[in-house]
């Protein structure tokens, strides 16, 4: 029997992505380049419009209903339930039990504070949900402190892609940090009263 809840924290819930309500403040978030970057692995990162966040998540909503290959939350502060990013299995692989994850928080001042928690839920959803072996994410070398919070709740640098990023007149790596079920399990199961 679990202990924690799947979709809520102390802080945090784990909400339907709404594409009507969700976008207009998304799409405020892509102005921002940390956030676009992430959300945009195989485009060139830049600003997006409310209609194209959310014909981009409706498309995204639809192929997560018809496939199951793929998840989409978006995270809502608890007390206020207001939109504040989102969570994403964009790829999960389900004969190997891999999944890709995203994790993204759209205000800079907040950032810090919520990451981790949003993080853990994200994981929490892959382990224990979908009982998937093996989560990898991605940063860049720019972000240390996403670096820093991926390693502190477990997550280990997997690979180091040389100079992939173009950032502020510069080229960065891309570090791709990974976990296993049995180190969340290792890790984690106190909480789930194991």
């Amino acid at each position: 029997m679990f202990k924690t809840q799947l979709f809520e924290s102390q802080s945090l819930l784990l909400d339907p992505y709404d594409p009507d309500k969700d976008a207009a403040y998304e799409a405020f978030f892509t102005r921002r380049w940390h956030y676009t970057w992430g959300s945009m692995l195989y485009t060139e990162a830049h600003p997006l419009s409310e209609f194209q966040v959310k014909k981009k998540r409706e498309e995204q909503l639809k192929r997560c209903a018809e496939s199951r290959d793929s998840f989409l939350f978006a995270i809502r502060l608890r007390e206020q339930k207001r939109f504040i990013g989102v969570v994403e299995l964009p790829w999960v692989s389900w004969s190997n039990r891999m999944a890709w994850m995203k994790v993204l928080i759209g205000e800079e001042s907040i950032e810090a504070a919520y990451l981790p928690e949003a993080v853990k839920m994200g994981l929490r959803y892959a382990f224990d949900e979908l009982d998937m072996a093996l989560v990898a994410s991605s940063t860049g070398e720019f972000q240390p402190q996403v670096l820093q919070t991926l390693q502190s709740l477990g997550m280990r640098v997997c690979v180091r892609q040389r100079q992939m990023v173009y950032f502020q007149n510069q080229y960065w790596d891309r570090i791709i940090v990974g976990m296993s079920q049995s180190d969340w399990q290792t890790n984690y199961s106190e909480e789930q009263g194991q």
